[in-house]
């Protein structure tokens, strides 16, 4: 027996995006979409009878935006549907206002599908999709770009004449800027300062338990 699909629902006024969406995770092996909205009154009105598992919204619509929808999702339903909210708007804010909500995941407009399908997965895992940098928002900030650079050819394992090849700089040049990695970072070794890039969100996102 073939194992259940996970039920989701679309809610997004742009109808370019929401058809290229449902198209793309209709073709996801263990995920089908139950019905799409570009109205989030609708959408409300139905979303008792449909029951779906998890819903992708956008925040910026008409009438009611995400935020007030995520909110009577959540008096109504709590934890039982799960919700990614997709946004063009990468403020502090914004992404501290749907974690607070209680939100699974809250990806940028230009996030690939990859990401939202994983998203998807991982929110009925019972996991929270939160960017490392709301948890660090300075560290990031201490780097110069090049520095960031260095950081991220280390986490690919290059070696600092790889490194200095790669960006056209010499390999002291290098050791200097993974020292001062290193220092800013508070760690002794380039392993450290990768494992600190990660929780910090340079090189990529962390995966929290869900909010109970």
């Amino acid at each position: 027996m073939s194992e259940p699909h996970i039920q989701v629902v679309l809610l997004d006024d742009h109808p370019l995006v929401m058809e290229g969406l449902n198209n793309r995770l209709n073709r996801e092996p263990g995920i089908k979409v139950l019905k799409t909205f570009n109205d989030p009154m609708l959408f409300l009105s139905e979303v008792e009878a449909l029951r779906p598992d998890v819903v992708v919204m956008d925040i910026r619509m008409p009438q009611l935006d995400g935020f007030e929808v995520a909110q009577k999702l959540k008096e109504q339903f709590g934890l039982t549907i799960k919700i990614i909210l997709l946004s063009g708007y990468n403020y502090h804010e914004f992404q501290l206002k749907a974690y607070d909500l209680g939100v699974h995941a809250y990806l940028s407009k230009q996030a690939t599908y990859g990401q939202i399908i994983n998203a998807i997965r991982q929110s009925m895992l019972g996991h929270v999709l939160i960017p490392e940098r709301m948890l660090s928002p300075h560290l990031e900030e201490s780097l110069t770009a090049t520095e960031r650079e260095v950081l991220h050819r280390i986490s690919l394992e290059m070696t600092n004449k790889e490194i200095a090849q790669d960006l056209a700089i010499s390999q002291r040049t290098v050791e200097y800027h993974i020292t001062s990695i290193t220092q800013k970072f508070g760690v002794k070794s380039r392993i450290g300062a990768v494992v600190k890039g990660y929780q910090a969100g340079i090189l990529g996102d962390v995966i929290l338990p869900e909010k109970q």
